[in-house]
């Protein structure tokens, strides 16, 4: 039981920091997969988060951590692991079985295709995020990432776990 816990609280950690991809490329010794898309994201997943952690070590040691600064975000966080990670990968893979037969046209899976991929997904973040801010319903959803009354890493964890699904749509 307790040695489950840890195994538990381990992978927590480890989905937390993101550093399953990185360590499998590390243990498969195979360095080729970091000129691919999922090699990528494994460098740089765990960058926010590593960030995070020096923010929180730094508070510490200058003694200025202010715990209540963190609490919000950080309960948000944790409900969103598990509520909002599962609604969100089931609209996904509703757009894509509803979308996708109506795509106008198909990108290639070469580096201008990531290229192009990527940036119509930032701007559809962007305009996602601006109806978050315009439209009453969705900034509903999109205000707990408002609401912490102290600026910090964390707080890019902090929303409402049905702000994926709509953000996915």
């Amino acid at each position: 039981m307790k040695m489950d816990i840890l195994k538990e609280l381990v992978g927590q950690l480890r989905g937390f920091f993101g550093i399953e991809g990185i360590l499998k490329i590390l243990e498969s010794g195979d360095y080729s997969a970091l000129l691919t898309y999922e090699g990528i994201t494994s460098v740089v997943a765990p960058l926010v988060p590593l960030l995070l952690a020096l923010e929180l070590m730094r508070g510490l040691v200058l003694r200025k951590f202010d715990a209540g600064a963190y609490r919000i975000p950080f309960l948000t966080y944790l409900f969103n692991a598990f509520l909002g990670r599962f609604i969100s990968i089931g609209m996904v893979l509703f757009c894509i079985g509803v979308f996708e037969r109506h795509a106008p046209f198909t990108l290639p899976m070469n580096a201008w295709g990531f290229v192009v991929g990527y940036l119509v997904w930032e701007f559809a973040h962007f305009i996602y995020h601006f109806l978050g801010h315009k439209v009453r319903l969705f900034w509903c959803l999109h205000s707990t990432h408002h609401a912490p009354e102290h600026m910090n890493l964390f707080v890019s964890h902090a929303h409402f776990f049905l702000e994926a699904p709509y953000a996915d749509v």
